[in-house]
Parts: C-alpha cells; sequence; structure tokens
C-alpha cells in the first residue's frame, strides 16, 4: 500500500532517492493487490537480479542517495545475509549522503533483537511497521500475522533500541471497525508514540479476498460517510497528541516526517529497482514489469525488465505536480496553482468550488492547501487533472 524529516537541513528536493521492491511475503493479507509472491525459493534469484538491474538503470555510479527506501512485501522476510549483500552492493554503487534516511519494512512477527543488530549495522535506520490494528477480531479479518501483543512488542522493541526512525501503519474501514474499536488502536499506539503514523482507508475499488466478502456481508462495511467520519477522528486524535498531519495519509512528530515518501509529493527524482517498482525524474515517468517472472527472465537476458517509459507534456507535468502537493498539508505554491488554473480551465472551476466550501484554503501568494475535509474529497478535484 504499499511512508521526512529533515533534521539534517537538506531539502528532499535535492539530491536523489532510490527504491527497492522486495515482494516477499509468508502469507498475503485478504486486502492485498500489491504484486507479492510466497515463494521463498525466488529471494536469491530475485536479489541477484536486482544486483544486476542496479547496473543497467538511468542513474551514473557514485551517484549520492538522499534516501533509499526498501518496500514489498516484506523486506524482512529476506534472509539477513542477502539482505545485507543487497544493501552493500547497491551502497557501492550509490553511496548514501551523509545524514541519509535508509527505510525498510518489516511486519511486527519477523522483528528480534538480531534482526535490529544487523540491519542497523547494514545501515538501516527507519523501520516502517505493517500493524494496522490492535484489535484482535479486525487482524483476523485482515489476514495477518501477528497479534496484537506481538505488534505492541515489536514497537516497544524497536523504539527502546533507539537507533530507528520508526514509523506504524494503521488501516481505517475495516470490516466492523467503530470508532470504539479505532480508539483502541490510536489509543495504544499512542502509548508508545512512535515518530511516524500512516493511515490508510481500506481501498474497495480494487481486486482482493475482502471485496469477496463484501459481496457477502455488505453490512459489514463502513459506508463512505462512516469512513469519512473515522479519519476525521483519526486527524483530531493524532494532532492533538502531538503529531503533524502533513499529507493526506501521514502524521508525524515535529521533524520525523517521510523524507522518501515527500521526494514523490514534490516530483524529486525517485529511481527504482524491482519488478513493478514506479521511478520518475523530471517529466520522465517509468515502470518495470509487474510478472515476477517476466522480471527475472529479463535481466537473465541482461535487458532491463521496463514495462513502459514515458515523457509527460509541460502541461501533464503541470497537472502532477499541483496534484501531487495538494497532498500535503503545505499545498501548492501561487504560481504552480495559477500556471494550473490557466492551462486546465476545469481544475480551475472545481478549485474554486472547493475554496467556496472552505475545503481548500488560499493564502496571500495564491498558494493553496487542503483541508482534511478536502483531502477526503479531493479525488473530485483530482480528477479534474487527469
Amino acid at each position: 500500500m504499499p511512508g521526512e524529516r529533515h533534521e539534517h537541513g537538506s531539502s528532499s528536493g535535492r539530491g536523489t532517492g532510490l527504491y527497492v521492491h522486495l515482494p516477499f511475503c509468508a502469507s498475503r493479507c485478504s486486502y492485498c493487490t500489491f504484486v507479492v509472491t510466497t515463494h521463498s525459493r525466488l529471494i536469491e534469484p530475485y536479489i541477484e537480479a536486482l544486483e544486476q538491474e542496479s547496473s543497467l538503470i538511468d542513474l551514473e555510479a557514485g551517484t549520492r542517495l538522499d534516501t533509499l527506501y526498501f518496500g514489498g512485501g516484506t523486506p524482512s522476510q529476506v534472509p539477513i545475509p542477502l539482505f545485507e549483500r543487497l544493501v552493500a552492493t547497491l551502497s557501492a554503487r550509490y553511496p548514501l549522503a551523509s545524514g541519509a534516511e535508509v527505510t525498510a519494512e518489516a511486519n511486527p512477527e519477523d522483528l528480534s533483537p538480531h534482526l535490529l543488530e544487523r540491519w542497523a549495522a547494514a545501515g538501516i535506520n527507519r523501520l516502517s511497521m505493517g500493524i494496522q490494528s490492535f484489535v484482535p477480531a479486525e487482524l483476523e479479518l485482515l489476514d495477518r500475522r501477528h497479534t496484537a501483543q506481538t505488534a505492541a512488542n515489536a514497537l516497544e522493541m524497536v523504539l527502546t533500541d533507539g537507533r530507528f526512525q520508526v514509523n506504524a501503519d494503521l488501516m481505517l474501514a475495516i470490516p466492523r471497525q467503530t470508532v470504539a474499536s479505532l480508539r483502541i488502536s490510536v489509543d495504544k499506539i499512542l502509548t508508545y508514540r512512535p515518530h511516524h503514523i500512516s493511515i490508510y482507508l481500506l481501498e474497495m475499488d480494487k481486486p482482493h479476498r475482502l471485496r469477496t466478502y463484501a459481496n457477502r456481508h455488505p453490512e459489514a462495511f463502513p459506508t463512505d460517510e462512516q469512513a469519512a467520519g473515522l479519519y476525521l477522528q483519526v486527524h483530531d486524535w493524532l494532532t492533538s497528541a502531538g503529531y503533524l498531519h502533513y499529507e493526506i495519509s501521514n502524521f508525524a512528530l515535529p521533524g520525523h516526517m517521510a523524507r522518501h515518501n515527500i521526494r514523490y509529493w514534490r516530483s524529486a527524482p525517485v529511481h527504482a529497482l524491482g519488478v513493478a517498482a514506479h521511478g520518475l525524474d523530471g517529466p520522465r515517468h517509468w515502470a518495470n514489469l509487474d510478472n515476477l517472472h517476466g522480471y527475472l527472465l529479463s535481466l537473465s537476458q541482461g535487458t532491463r525488465p521496463l514495462a513502459w517509459s514515458n515523457h509527460l507534456s509541460p502541461k501533464d507535468e503541470l497537472a502532477q505536480k499541483v496534484m501531487l502537493q495538494l497532498r500535503l498539508a503545505e499545498g501548492a505554491p501561487g504560481g504552480l496553482v495559477a500556471a494550473v488554473r490557466q492551462a486546465l480551465p476545469t481544475f480551475a472551476d472545481k478549485l474554486s468550488e472547493f475554496l467556496e466550501l472552505g475545503l481548500a484554503v488560499a493564502d496571500e501568494t495564491g498558494g493553496v492547501h487542503l483541508t482534511p475535509r478536502g483531502w477526503l474529497l479531493s479525488n473530485e478535484l483530482f480528477r479534474e487533472l487527469v
């Protein structure tokens, strides 16, 4: 669903980021639509393919990385020696800048003092944990392998360790979730106060097992109005607890926003390795093959595994920039908003409607940001940009 801080003073708009997709999972969750596999026998050949791909991408050897992100899938499912080898290979080719943010996603049940020790030594300094809920019945519906207690123990262990910035994911609009059950999860996570919390609404417009469940039990799922209420309630709870709601789905303690993810929202360069991985650099956007066997076959033949590569027109680049920046609480600057208003009159009309309804706010320079209620309805605005 498959995540900031800039304590070191650089802007996330500078330098380069690299995303690495590790598609391995012990099992598939009921809401998952990502490109993942449970075939662990493919891990070693896949790591070899990533190493080969790293020499083929359009990123000059020696380029320093401001951010490096290992997502999935579940990077914590990769055997530690193979993971260490991959990090070392990439760091040798693309050295990490001073103060670089290096993130790895992990499931609570995979974490141990031994893994933390080895990952820290390899250079990982930020962990993103897929918790989703602290309510047992909700975890069961999501087909998560960990228990609420396992998640609590893992959070406590990682935060006590002290070497990592920590993000925890929670999910909204889970079947039979109520304000009371959501409060249990939020209260629990606030007892640990991770540096960063990501909140995701369950997506029902994509094919996964919970959609089949919804066909049989529609009464178990919240209405759109109820889901919106849960989102706004979480906004109130977390901001009252000192977290900044800095992006549609993301909250952070001051100084701990997700630097890698901010690169996407500010249209800063992010290169990408792995099956189904997406990259961007200015107007150029590209994606790898989303079939694991096709990806491995392409690299076995010495060919870069691209599925497509596009060069956005100036108008499309403007539209994408404003859409991504409106995801952020800081919003889009006046010059960009003015340019998009002129290029896309239907967007200008819809934006005026958002401003009149209080779903968006303009500053004295013409810059615009969306309110939390505006974020909930942002697709109505963003479709005018497509």
